[in-house]
Protein backbone atom coordinates (compact mmCIF):
# COMPACT_ATOMS: atom_id res chain seq x y z
CA UNK A 1 0.00 0.00 0.00
CA UNK A 2 1.24 3.04 -1.03
CA UNK A 3 0.17 6.23 1.33
CA UNK A 4 2.20 8.52 -1.04
CA UNK A 5 -0.55 8.28 -3.40
CA UNK A 6 -4.35 9.13 -3.85
CA UNK A 7 -5.24 5.24 -4.36
CA UNK A 8 -2.85 4.36 -1.21
CA UNK A 9 -4.53 6.90 0.86
CA UNK A 10 -8.19 5.55 0.18
CA UNK A 11 -6.66 2.11 0.82
CA UNK A 12 -5.11 3.22 4.29
CA UNK A 13 -8.03 5.07 5.40
CA UNK A 14 -10.50 2.18 4.53
CA UNK A 15 -8.37 -0.51 6.06
CA UNK A 16 -8.34 2.19 9.48
CA UNK A 17 -12.34 2.42 9.11
CA UNK A 18 -12.20 -1.76 9.37
CA UNK A 19 -14.17 -1.82 5.66
CA UNK A 20 -13.51 -3.99 2.49
CA UNK A 21 -13.70 -2.59 -0.70
CA UNK A 22 -17.34 -4.11 -1.02
CA UNK A 23 -18.66 -2.40 2.00
CA UNK A 24 -16.95 0.97 1.10
CA UNK A 25 -18.47 1.00 -1.95
CA UNK A 26 -21.96 0.13 -1.04
CA UNK A 27 -21.68 3.16 1.58
CA UNK A 28 -21.00 5.26 -1.89
CA UNK A 29 -23.04 3.64 -4.17
CA UNK A 30 -20.43 2.32 -6.31
CA UNK A 31 -19.16 -0.63 -7.65
CA UNK A 32 -16.37 -2.88 -5.97
CA UNK A 33 -14.55 -2.30 -9.14
CA UNK A 34 -14.56 1.27 -9.10
CA UNK A 35 -12.98 1.50 -5.43
CA UNK A 36 -10.23 -0.93 -6.56
CA UNK A 37 -9.46 1.46 -9.89
CA UNK A 38 -9.24 4.59 -7.20
CA UNK A 39 -6.83 2.51 -4.78
CA UNK A 40 -4.92 1.46 -7.55
CA UNK A 41 -4.75 5.26 -8.70
CA UNK A 42 -6.36 3.52 -12.50
CA UNK A 43 -9.81 6.41 -12.00
CA UNK A 44 -10.48 9.41 -9.21
CA UNK A 45 -13.99 9.90 -8.05
CA UNK A 46 -16.16 13.11 -9.15
CA UNK A 47 -15.93 15.46 -6.53
CA UNK A 48 -19.27 14.97 -4.98
CA UNK A 49 -17.93 11.22 -4.47
CA UNK A 50 -14.80 12.71 -3.44
CA UNK A 51 -17.02 14.65 -0.64
CA UNK A 52 -18.43 11.62 0.22
CA UNK A 53 -15.32 9.00 0.57
CA UNK A 54 -13.55 11.89 2.90
CA UNK A 55 -16.98 11.44 5.15
CA UNK A 56 -17.16 7.76 5.10
CA UNK A 57 -13.65 7.31 5.84
CA UNK A 58 -13.39 10.00 8.45
CA UNK A 59 -10.63 11.74 6.97
CA UNK A 60 -10.34 15.38 5.20
CA UNK A 61 -10.85 15.91 1.37
CA UNK A 62 -7.38 17.67 1.21
CA UNK A 63 -5.55 14.72 3.32
CA UNK A 64 -7.20 12.01 0.32
CA UNK A 65 -5.95 14.78 -2.48
CA UNK A 66 -2.53 16.05 -0.88
CA UNK A 67 -1.43 13.04 1.98
CA UNK A 68 -0.74 16.56 4.14
CA UNK A 69 -2.53 17.43 6.88
CA UNK A 70 -1.12 18.41 11.01
CA UNK A 71 -3.37 16.23 12.58
CA UNK A 72 -3.50 12.83 10.03
CA UNK A 73 -1.32 10.81 12.14
CA UNK A 74 -3.87 11.49 15.52
CA UNK A 75 -7.17 10.94 13.40
CA UNK A 76 -6.01 7.57 11.87
CA UNK A 77 -5.06 6.74 15.42
CA UNK A 78 -8.68 7.51 16.83
CA UNK A 79 -9.62 5.90 13.82
CA UNK A 80 -8.32 2.70 14.73
CA UNK A 81 -9.65 3.51 18.20
CA UNK A 82 -13.35 4.01 16.99
CA UNK A 83 -13.24 0.47 14.99
CA UNK A 84 -11.96 -1.10 17.26
CA UNK A 85 -14.73 -0.10 19.93
CA UNK A 86 -17.69 -0.68 17.23
CA UNK A 87 -16.53 -4.13 17.04
CA UNK A 88 -16.89 -4.82 20.89
CA UNK A 89 -19.92 -2.62 20.53
CA UNK A 90 -21.62 -4.69 17.61
CA UNK A 91 -20.42 -7.92 19.99
CA UNK A 92 -22.13 -6.75 22.68
CA UNK A 93 -25.23 -6.16 21.24
CA UNK A 94 -25.73 -9.02 19.73
CA UNK A 95 -25.02 -10.81 23.36
CA UNK A 96 -27.81 -8.77 24.83
CA UNK A 97 -29.99 -9.99 22.22
CA UNK A 98 -29.15 -13.54 22.96
CA UNK A 99 -29.40 -12.71 26.68
CA UNK A 100 -33.10 -11.30 26.14
CA UNK A 101 -34.49 -14.57 24.38
CA UNK A 102 -32.70 -16.55 26.56
CA UNK A 103 -34.84 -14.32 29.13
CA UNK A 104 -37.92 -14.59 27.61
CA UNK A 105 -37.41 -18.39 27.17
CA UNK A 106 -37.07 -18.96 30.84
CA UNK A 107 -39.55 -16.77 32.43
CA UNK A 108 -42.14 -18.65 29.93
CA UNK A 109 -40.94 -21.57 31.66
CA UNK A 110 -41.14 -20.48 35.09
CA UNK A 111 -45.06 -19.09 33.64
CA UNK A 112 -45.94 -22.62 32.98
CA UNK A 113 -44.53 -24.40 35.81
CA UNK A 114 -46.53 -21.78 38.32
CA UNK A 115 -49.54 -22.70 36.62
CA UNK A 116 -48.74 -26.42 37.16
CA UNK A 117 -48.47 -25.84 40.50
CA UNK A 118 -51.44 -23.55 40.94
CA UNK A 119 -53.56 -26.36 39.16
CA UNK A 120 -52.25 -28.91 41.87
CA UNK A 121 -50.60 -30.48 39.27
CA UNK A 122 -47.61 -30.76 40.59
CA UNK A 123 -45.46 -30.75 44.00
CA UNK A 124 -42.49 -28.91 44.93
CA UNK A 125 -41.17 -32.57 45.39
CA UNK A 126 -41.67 -33.21 41.85
CA UNK A 127 -40.03 -30.53 40.54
Amino acid sequence: MKKSTFGGRIEMARTAQGLTSAQLASRLGVLTKTIRNWQSDSSEPRTNKLVTLAGVLNVSVMWLMTGTEPDVGRDMDASYETASLSSKMERLLSLHQQASVMILEIQGEVNHLQNQIDMGGMTIAEM
